[in-house]
């Protein structure tokens, strides 16, 4: 990726950011902070979830922080790594995923936004993924994406303030051909993978 795109990259991040902050001041009704376990698979992750799930060094560890306007409608920003996302081996050497993703979320809450309940979910994001790899001591890949995850889930709550909550997402990159400048194309890209998470909801 140039450094042009990465610049454009970061400056759709930080927009995305912005509409979120806009979004949330609406919505600090009913806040969550979100720590969580997850695991890659499928895809240029490969394997299957439960192979990846037996492979600990494939761990994916992040958090998200996110807002709920009328229980409804909300926004969530999620940060997660995973430091072997194309495992290990005796050619393998460093290699690891960032992923940086914005969202929208739309979900109901039964049983309302207090006390007692669940809330089944759906979420569409765009953002970046930084990946890095390494194979017998030479760089084969190091660089940031445009990407774009679409998922599902559910958060269960068993107090005001204390939940686990537990989704899917599948995750692709997209291209940007700025070759014909200033005319931007973006193309659906060829990286991609699947992601499923369990972890802690604390609502505010």
């Amino acid at each position: 990726m140039t450094i042009s795109r990465v610049t454009r990259v970061l400056r759709t991040l930080g927009a995305a950011l912005l509409i979120c902050a806009g979004l949330a001041t609406e919505a600090r009704a009913d806040g969550f902070v979100s720590p969580f376990l997850a695991v890659n698979f499928g895809g240029d992750a490969g394997g299957t979830f439960n192979d990846n799930v037996r492979d600990r060094s494939r761990a994916t560890f992040g958090g998200s922080v996110g807002f709920m306007s009328g229980g409804v409608f909300g926004v969530e920003l999620e940060v997660a790594y995973t430091k072997n996302f194309y495992g290990e081996g005796s050619a393998i050497g460093d290699n690891s995923l960032l992923t940086v993703m914005p969202a929208v979320i739309f979900g109901v809450p039964l049983g309302g936004q207090r006390g007692p309940g669940i809330r089944p979910y759906a979420t569409a994001g765009v953002g970046m993924i930084r990946r890095e790899l390494s194979i017998s001591g030479f760089d084969v890949f190091e660089g940031s994406d445009l990407a774009y995850n679409l998922g599902f889930g559910v958060m269960g709550y068993f107090s005001d303030h204390v939940g686990i909550r537990a989704d899917y997402k599948f995750f692709r990159n997209v291209e940007v051909d700025d070759a014909s400048l200033p005319n931007i194309d973006f193309h659906r890209g060829t990286f991609d993978f699947s992601r499923a998470g369990v972890g802690i909801v604390f609502r505010f």
